[in-house]
């Protein structure tokens, strides 16, 4: 997911933050259903020592297992924000070909979402520059519309597809999907400079961290006046922060998402009961 505008990166940190929030305070929601279910073994204990004592060591092994299904990884963040290379974590690692990267970068870029998404990017580019007809009216929208549109396919196949073809670098988010808040978050920060090699070993992520940077000098040729090394620094500063927050977003939003169906089928159920 590529996108350049400084107020979409902040409107996606801004989500992501109360995202986060939403799911750490729902947590405690989903344990109670979990302790619910163990003392109907104790029971039994009394009466058959020896048959009972053996179905706690495998029930809490096989719900362990099968939760982290229940919520994969989503393709389209919200329903709506293409991010392909999201996946999830697994013990066993299998690396991609390169046409599978370029499928990646091919549908992060042109996946049919990105083109109204773009239209919203762009009118907000050209309003926070000036305004509307101040900046070329529908004629001036074209060029936003383009220079958007550009970042999101340059950027999407030089970092997905290109450098990682070339460096046999691994272009996917890994989701987690279990463990503490923190080590989560710090896993999705923390991608954005380390990956896979095709090998299946961890390494320094030189096609996000060095190709992001020729992706903001490659959009200094097309951007008027942002030839400066400080307006270069921006859009890259801005490029990897907005894949971090992509990264927390794949982490989070399917956890978010059951949390937000539980909380709707309360409200239902309170609504008709009362």
């Amino acid at each position: 997911m590529k996108n350049s505008g400084r107020i979409c990166s902040l409107c996606m940190a801004a989500v992501s933050l109360l995202a986060m929030c939403a799911l750490a305070s729902g947590q405690d929601a989903v344990v109670p259903d979990v302790d619910t279910a163990a003392p109907a073994p104790d029971a039994s204990v009394a009466n058959q020592p020896v048959r009972v004592s053996a179905v706690p060591l495998v029930e809490p092994a096989a719900a362990k297992t099968s939760q982290p299904e229940a919520a994969p990884v989503s393709k389209r963040l919200f329903g709506v924000i293409p991010n392909y290379r999201a996946d999830q974590s697994s013990d066993s690692y299998q690396p991609l070909t390169v046409a599978q990267k370029f499928k990646i970068a091919r549908e992060d870029s042109f996946d049919w979402p990105n083109f109204p998404l773009l239209v919203g990017y762009a009118l907000q580019a050209q309003v926070a520059a000036g305004g509307f007809r101040h900046n070329g009216g529908m004629e001036g929208f074209g060029e936003y519309y383009a220079r958007g549109f550009a970042d999101q396919v340059i950027g999407s196949y030089v970092t997905e597809a290109i450098l990682p073809s070339l460096l046999h670098e691994d272009p996917r988010y890994f989701r987690l999907g279990a463990g503490t808040f923190v080590h989560r978050v710090a896993n999705a920060t923390a991608h954005v400079f380390i990956t896979r090699g095709d090998n299946g070993k961890t390494r320094f992520f030189a096609s996000e961290v060095i190709g992001n940077a020729a992706v903001a000098a490659i959009g200094s040729l097309y951007y008027p006046n942002s030839g400066s090394p400080s307006e270069i620094s921006e859009h890259y500063g801005l490029q990897l922060g907005n894949d971090a927050v992509s990264n927390m977003l794949t982490e989070f939003w399917p956890d978010i998402r059951l949390r937000l169906r539980f909380v709707r089928q309360r409200l239902v159920t309170s609504l008709f009961h009362h």
